[in-house]
């Protein structure tokens, strides 16, 4: 056993998990899926056609005749060529995502989704994948952590406005958030299993793990970037008990991604490389503008010349202004307490010459978390790499950080209160999920647009200051307000039919005239 394996040892099973649970405790996973649901569900109407969502439900649309057709006339007919990149209108120069959107989209669309009017039915999908993360999210924390420190995981998660906001809607990256959050679940639990279970049982988590890997890798190619950080959390924490979902990941993943995308059956292979290679081509992809501080990056502003990279520090300052405070300060109570962990268990085991020291017990699993979260925000930072649309490229880091800050909490918690006064952990507890809920629900609708204190919030953010003349206008903020166009609901929409008399209405014609095609009813 290696050192780092030693340190990272998450030693015996919670005390905080007991054998028998009450009834209450056992559906307690189940009572937060539904009430985060009942919450979405509510949430959402007041959000409008956001930017990407035409072309998602366009496509969701598609599949949905696609699959009239094979139903109809037959596979023949259902996959020859043509029809089926007709039909699946992905992986290309117009379309460049992934199909897992729209097939969620469509499941909840014609499940929850029966009972509601476009595009608010399409986003039904999203909704319970929400959901029942949360549900995951509870129930994963409360089994190795604390009850306590498990709400107040949730409310980390829901707490995170501009999180809960682009979650509500028919977006990717949520997508990618949920299933990474579901597949790291699963890799612990196979884990976990490999020293309780044998036989069979010894497959069933492994499985899962590579089943989640597989869907959650047809959502977006962000998703893959978390492969690499699983392998060297594999090979740190003891890579003999994790062979069986190192084979599931090269075996059930592939095919699983591979059921989700028809026009790759013929040409595996060559589907997924002339994919890779779209994306590392294409000329006009990445020239996406970026507004930062007040100036313009990563645009092809005048024809012929290199777009100007978005700072690196982009992600850690926009990172620290659109989370809330109390959140920042748990999540860097327990990295800090984490790297001093570790370096204790380092120290001691040399101190040890060689000898076993036993680590922190979750040294693994809180090591699994943090480089789950850094990852993306790693990735974002480097020299050329797009860095569009504020945070939303890494967006799974966000729902990371809700695990990192109820380990923060629970630090603090065994550290000032310990086990023997719940009362005192429960009024804490009590007292954050006012805070998340009361923070979301004091900005809802313009979650998107969420900034914290520390910048003064969104009036001061938002606040034009003299920034000179490389813009047109020298008054401008030093942060924008949402790109989404998910404040015009039908409420503003109607407002914006019959404006006052000398008012000036600037809108987004695409976003608009898609609406109009798809009968979705967002223009007045």
């Amino acid at each position: 056993m290696t050192a780092v394996d030693d340190a990272a040892n998450p030693g015996p099973p919670s005390q905080h998990s007991p054998l028998r649970r009450t009834r209450l405790q056992q559906i307690a996973p189940l009572l937060i899926t539904l009430a985060c649901l009942l919450a979405s569900a509510w949430a959402v109407r007041d959000l409008g056609l956001t930017t990407d969502e035409p072309r998602y439900i366009d496509n969701s649309q598609r599949i949905h005749a696609w699959f009239g057709d094979l139903f109809a006339h037959g596979p023949s007919a259902a996959f020859e060529e043509k029809r089926l990149a007709e039909g699946w209108y992905y992986a290309r120069q117009e379309s460049k995502n992934l199909p897992l959107v729209s097939l969620i989209g469509s499941l909840g669309h014609f499940t929850l989704g029966f009972f509601d009017s476009p595009p608010h039915s399409y986003r039904w999908g999203n909704l319970v994948i929400l959901a029942v993360t949360c549900g995951v999210v509870f129930s994963w924390v409360r089994d190795e952590l604390s009850s306590p420190a498990a709400v107040v995981a949730v409310a980390a998660l829901i707490g995170m406005p501009r999180l809960w906001a682009h979650a509500l809607l028919m977006s990717i990256d949520p997508l990618v958030a949920s299933f990474q959050v579901l597949a790291c679940w699963a890799l612990w639990k196979s884990r976990q299993d490999d020293q309780l279970q044998t036989g069979f049982s010894n497959w069933r988590w492994p499985v899962a793990f590579g089943l989640l890997a597989g869907v959650g890798a047809m959502a977006k190619p962000t998703f893959w970037l978390i492969v690499p950080a699983w392998v060297v959390w594999g090979v740190l924490t003891g890579p003999r008990r994790h062979w069986r979902t190192a084979t599931c990941l090269l075996t059930v993943a592939p095919l699983a991604a591979l059921l989700l995308m028809p026009p790759w059956w013929s040409n595996p292979i060559g589907g997924f490389l002339g994919y890779i290679d779209l994306l590392l081509n294409d000329p006009v992809g990445w020239k996406i503008d970026v507004y930062y501080l007040g100036h313009v990056f990563q645009a092809e502003l005048v024809p012929g010349t290199r777009p100007v990279p978005v700072p690196w520090h982009s992600v850690p300052l926009l990172t620290s202004i659109t989370t809330p405070p109390w959140i920042l300060v748990l999540v860097v109570m327990e990295v800090a307490g984490w790297s001093l962990s570790l370096l204790a268990a380092r120290l001691a085991r040399r101190a040890g010459r060689g000898r076993a020291t036993p680590g922190r017990p979750g040294m693994a699993l809180e090591g699994l978390w943090l480089i789950a979260a850094a990852v993306l925000p790693l990735v974002v930072m480097l020299p050329g790499t797009p860095a569009h649309d504020g945070t939303r490229l890494y967006r799974p880091a966000f729902y990371f950080a809700a695990f990192l800050a109820a380990g923060g909490f629970e630090r603090l918690r065994l550290r000032w209160i310990g086990d023997n006064r719940p009362r005192i952990s429960w009024i804490a507890t009590s007292s954050l999920i006012v805070l998340a809920v009361g923070t979301n629900a004091t900005i809802h609708p313009a979650g998107l647009s969420y900034y914290n204190s520390l910048v003064g919030g969104f009036t001061e953010a938002t606040q034009p200051v003299a920034l000179g003349h490389s813009l047109p206008e020298p008054r401008r903020p030093l942060h924008e307000v949402s790109y989404w166009w998910e404040l015009f609901n039908r409420e503003r929409s109607r407002d914006a039919g019959a404006p006052s008399t000398g008012a000036r209405l600037t809108f987004f014609p695409r976003t608009l005239r898609e609406a109009d095609a798809q009968g979705l009813g967002a223009s007045p």
